[in-house]
């Protein structure tokens, strides 16, 4: 269930590195910041979420050392690695306990609980496992309660300080939702909102998915922001994070329809509480806040997106540490095969249907680069290089998608961007799997479920496209650290093999 707040109405060479900043690196050359980290644009919920576990942690950490520097002989304060341990086993506790929630991160009750939980859980636990495995002397559960009670307090000052921050930048901080429904549902929802404060969510407007009414003005109390096609725009764009179905819940196949619908969206999908919830509202206790239910939650979300944001960052610094030499020399042959500059860069679709160039070492002859795939590549296509053919086949043509990850347009693990216009079988992409926008909801990767099981490269038939198009939507849906760490070992070795898993 999800928190709502009262609705605010608001209306090789030196080629390498200079087509690296053309695509937008920004850490290379000046200039100005990224569109999506602009002024005034929300900060990812995932971000927040980090920023809050890292408070934590370091609260964790002080006050371990202030429990080992008081003299305690002839008992002895925890280890520095024990301290470590705990610092780093605690936030993961209270991210299980649900204290990193987009809601909690604002304060309130979930938030305290969480906290209390981890601590408990994390600390105690640990006094116990001491007990229990006969290392009492290294831990024992005096020292374990009294950094219990000593961490308590700035703890939960820490995270007292943090929800009121983040209350204070609200503008870049609240999940931005708009409400689908135009009737007693709808109305309810608004007027409910208006006696419970919370400051983690934004009611943007409302839009009407069966009617089309002129964009503007009021309608019950929310600015009307048209049809759903507006909101589907909207959502392209990144202007909202949240859509909450205000509809009648007998409306059961209207309710489905919208449910697919925005599957295929990056978005959390909530549903209002149906009229007579609301009657009910009369007799909750003041400042209790309205809850929505949970439809659809956007992939990769919540904790999960924080793991996967540092294990990008992670993969891509340590892959170029690894691989910094061997691309120097790979553009250096690629100057001497051809004329032409060493970086082939091609527009993609990537994260919510957005356009971004993807880098990649050129490996066709410049006068003959294929920048709108009119032509997939075939075997024994004249347009490759010498070197160019070496580099398709051990994938390394990829490696400079490195800068992609590192700016944030890639992850390392995900769905294949593929160029706009892309055939398969003759047709595009969208028209022969119903459900390929739906592999947008998440960042493209360098490798991926489908490459490793085999579906990559051109798509001369239908069939190799649902089959990708199909493993994408399965790793989307069943996505854990687990399954990036088999995806990422199967890569490496098909690369070892001369396999192209890219």
């Amino acid at each position: 269930m999800q928190d709502v707040m009262p609705p605010e109405h608001r209306t090789g060479d030196s080629r390498l590195l200079t087509a690296v900043a053309e695509a937008g690196w920004v850490g290379l050359r000046g200039g100005a910041r990224r569109e999506r980290w602009a002024i005034g644009s929300p900060l990812p919920p995932a971000l927040l979420a980090l920023a809050v576990a890292m408070l934590d942690a370091l609260c964790l950490a002080a006050t371990g050392l202030a429990v080992q520097a008081l003299p305690l002989e002839p008992a002895e304060g925890p280890a520095l690695r024990l301290i470590g341990f705990v610092a780093l086993l605690v936030p993961c506790l209270i991210a299980a306990a649900g204290g990193y929630g987009h809601a909690a991160l604002f304060g309130g009750k979930r938030a305290g609980l969480g906290a209390l939980a981890g601590l408990v859980l994390g600390i105690g636990g640990m006094g116990l496992a001491a007990q229990a495995l006969g290392a009492r002397g290294n831990f024992a559960p005096g020292l374990a309660l009294l950094w219990l009670v000593i961490a308590m307090p700035p703890v939960l000052a820490a995270r007292m300080a943090a929800a009121v921050a983040l209350r204070a930048a609200a503008e870049r901080t609240r999940q931005r939702a708009v409400v689908v429904g135009d009737g007693p549902q709808a109305a309810r929802l608004v007027a409910a909102l208006g006696g419970r404060p919370d400051r983690s969510l934004e009611l943007v407007g409302l839009v009407d998915d069966r009617r089309t009414h002129q964009v503007g003005g009021l309608r019950n109390g929310l600015p009307y922001l048209g049809s759903l096609e507006a909101l589907n725009a909207m959502i392209r764009r990144g202007e909202v994070d949240q859509v909450i179905l205000a509809l009648p819940w007998a409306a059961e196949s209207r309710l489905q329809n919208l449910l697919r619908h925005f599957g295929d969206y990056p978005v959390d999908v909530r549903l209002a509480p149906d009229l007579m919830a609301y009657r009910s509202l009369g007799t909750a206790p003041e400042g209790e806040r309205l809850r929505l239910l949970r439809l659809a939650d956007r992939p990769i979300s919540g904790w999960g997106a924080v793991v996967k944001m540092v294990e990008d960052y992670v993969l891509a610094l340590l892959a170029l540490a690894v691989a910094a030499v061997p691309m120097a020399l790979i553009a250096l042959a690629v100057r001497l095969d051809s004329p032409g500059p060493v970086l082939f860069r091609q527009r993609r679709t990537g994260f919510n249907n957005q356009p971004f160039y993807v880098l990649k070492f050129r490996t066709m002859y410049h006068e003959a680069s294929d920048y709108t795939v009119a032509k997939q590549v075939s075997l024994g296509d004249k347009r490759v290089t010498r070197v160019g053919a070496i580099l398709r086949r051990t994938s390394l043509d990829e490696l400079p998608q490195l800068f992609n990850i590192l700016r944030g347009d890639m992850s390392f693990i995900g769905p294949r961007p593929h160029a706009p216009g892309t055939r398969a079988g003759g047709r595009p992409f969208e028209e022969v799997a119903a459900r390929y926008a739906a592999r947008h909801r998440v960042k493209p990767g360098l490798t991926g479920l489908a490459q490793v099981r085999g579906w990559r490269g051109p798509t001369e038939t239908e069939e190799k496209l649902l089959r990708r198009v199909e493993s994408d939507l399965e790793y989307i849906e069943t996505w854990s650290l687990w399954l990036d760490f088999t995806i990422l070992v199967r890569t490496l070795l098909a690369v070892a093999r001369m396999r192209n898993a890219f």
